[in-house]
C-alpha cells in the first residue's frame, strides 16, 4: 500500500470539506430550508393582513427550562401570549423541541389558525420542514409537532434569527422563577 504525504492528506482533506459543504449547500437551498444570514431579518416582522405570528422559544436553567410563545398580528399589536415550564429538561434542542410542541397545543386547543410560527431553533426548523424520518428522541417530538400542526388550519413553521425573535425569548427567560404554565 502507497503512502501519501501529510501536505498531500491536508490538501485532500479541504478538498473533501470544500466538496462536503457544497453539497450541503446544494441540498438544503433545493428543498428552501437555507436563508442565507444576509436575507433573514433582524427584527420581527408583522405577518400579512390574514395571518397571526406566534414567536416561540425556550431557555434553560439550573434546575430545567420553560418557554413562552407570543401571538401578534399585522398590525404587531399583542393578541395573546403563554409561558410554562418544560421540567428537568437540561438539552437546548430537545427544550426546544418541547416548547414547540406545548405551543402547538396551546394553538390548537385556543383554535388559533393562520399562523406562521417562528422559531430561531435552524435544526428544529429545519426538521419540521423536511419531513425526514429521524428515530431520535428530538425526531419522535418533531413527529408529534408535525401531527398536532396537521390539526391547525393553515401553519407555517420557519425560522428568525434571536433578535427577531427576542420578546419570546426575554419571556422565557422569564420563566425561571415560576412553576407550572400561565396564559
Amino acid at each position: 500500500m502507497e503512502r501519501q504525504s501529510p501536505k498531500l492528506n491536508i490538501v485532500l482533506t479541504r478538498k473533501h470539506a470544500t466538496d462536503l459543504r457544497t453539497t450541503w449547500h446544494t441540498v438544503y437551498s433545493i428543498r428552501g430550508l437555507l436563508m442565507p444570514n444576509s436575507l433573514m431579518p433582524t427584527q420581527w416582522v408583522p405577518p400579512p393582513e390574514n395571518k397571526l405570528k406566534c414567536n416561540v422559544d425556550a431557555a434553560l436553567f439550573v434546575d430545567g427550562a420553560g418557554f413562552a410563545a407570543v401571538i401578534r398580528d399585522h398590525n404587531g399589536s399583542f393578541v395573546a401570549a403563554k409561558k410554562g415550564r418544560l421540567g428537568s429538561e437540561r438539552d437546548p434542542y430537545v427544550a426546544e423541541a418541547l416548547a414547540v410542541s406545548a405551543t402547538l397545543t396551546w394553538l390548537k386547543e385556543q383554535n388559533f389558525n393562520n399562523i406562521l410560527l417562528e422559531s430561531d431553533c435552524l435544526n428544529l426548523c429545519n426538521a419540521f420542514i423536511s419531513g425526514s424520518v429521524d428515530f431520535s428522541y428530538v425526531g419522535l417530538i418533531v413527529k408529534q409537532c408535525q401531527s398536532i400542526a396537521k390539526d391547525i388550519e393553515s401553519i407555517s413553521v420557519s425560522h428568525v434569527k434571536r433578535s427577531a425573535n427576542c420578546v419570546a425569548h426575554e419571556l422565557a427567560r422569564a420563566t425561571g422563577s415560576m412553576s407550572g404554565s400561565e396564559v
